[in-house]
């Protein structure tokens, strides 16, 4: 009987140690979290807990004191407090109210208060430091509004000759001097700005046909099957910042060296230099059509050739 008893009880011995066998352990995920969250690293320096410092620095500074002045979570919540100090420093140099770089969150600095002429004084400071900027934006403006100024009277002397252009100015109204003279400049650069030679390349050829003799004086302008006229390069020519400020206040000097040369025989300075300038910007104006026109059919006529395959002798001799 007893053997029996104990052939019955063995089945539900084995389904016990087979039921606990089956059955994953429980995770400690209190001790693993805790684990992680003791994990320390600065995101300044990027040194941890675990890094080894220096036996000098430790015995001169001791150990780094570490701070959580964010809402960031896991290693990346804990800084260095000179690290953070240091960061903060530079900061405060463009803006006084330093955030954190990663969440955003601005950081809460508890300093000690000091006396109300030091408020006034840091007040003071501030203001000073915002308002520079401004003041010079104003001064650079200043300084180019009695430039344009200066280049206008020049400019009035240059182009109706010394004596005539200085009585001139002096008969004027200061007002209507310190209104007119800035815009010469100014209308000098916008009229450089406006590319009519392009404008008239792209009219000539898309109106060759409809232009009488134009066949036979511009032959070059006639349309070729060598190249597509897709492949037009770019209509305008860019806008080059420093050529146009250049060329736009070098016009009435090079416009009365023109007149001089060419002219002389006009007695009236402002005629002579008027004629000079119109002569100068058409045999520019025309040379530079010349020269883009000359641009498209190299361009229209070039091919992209094939690569040059290399005999299998010299292929076998090169390097590996």
């Amino acid at each position: 009987m007893s053997e029996s008893a104990s052939d019955r009880a063995a089945p539900q011995d084995v389904l016990d140690e087979l039921s606990n066998a089956s059955s994953p352990p429980v995770p400690q995920l209190s001790s693993s979290t805790s684990s992680e969250d003791d994990k320390r690293q600065c995101w300044v320096c990027l040194n941890s807990d675990e890094d080894e410092e220096d036996a000098e620095e430790l015995a001169a500074n001791g150990p780094a004191e570490w701070v959580q002045p964010c809402k960031c979570k896991g290693t990346a919540k804990w800084v260095h407090r000179a690290c953070l100090n240091r960061f903060i420093d530079e900061k405060r140099k463009v803006d006084d109210r330093v955030k954190c770089p990663q969440c955003k969150t601005r950081y809460i600095i508890s300093a000690p208060k000091m006396g109300y002429l030091y408020s006034i004084l840091d007040e003071v400071d501030m203001q000073v430091h915002r308002i520079s900027p401004i003041v010079v934006g104003f001064m650079l403006a200043k300084a180019v509004y009695w430039c344009a100024v200066t280049h206008g009277a020049v400019t009035v002397m240059t182009v109706m000759g010394c004596d005539e252009g200085l009585s001139l100015l002096e008969s004027s109204s200061p007002i209507l001097l310190l209104l007119a003279l800035p815009a010469i400049p100014t209308a000098l650069i916008l009229s450089k700005m406006i590319c009519w030679e392009d404008r008239l390349w792209l009219t000539m050829r898309n109106h060759y046909a409809k232009i009488p003799f134009m066949r036979y004086i511009l032959p070059s302008f006639a349309p070729t099957s060598q190249g597509p006229m897709e492949r037009l390069p770019p209509l305008f020519s860019n806008v080059c910042g420093e050529r146009t400020l250049s060329g736009a206040l070098l016009m009435p000097s090079i416009a009365a060296l023109v007149g001089r040369l060419l002219f002389d025989s006009v007695e009236n300075n402002l005629h002579r230099t008027l004629l000079g300038g119109l002569t100068f910007v058409a045999v520019k104006g025309v040379l530079k059509i010349y020269l883009k026109h000359q641009r498209y059919m190299r361009v229209c006529r070039s091919v992209i050739m094939n690569y040059p395959k290399r005999p299998e002798s010299q292929q076998s001799d090169g390097p590996a």
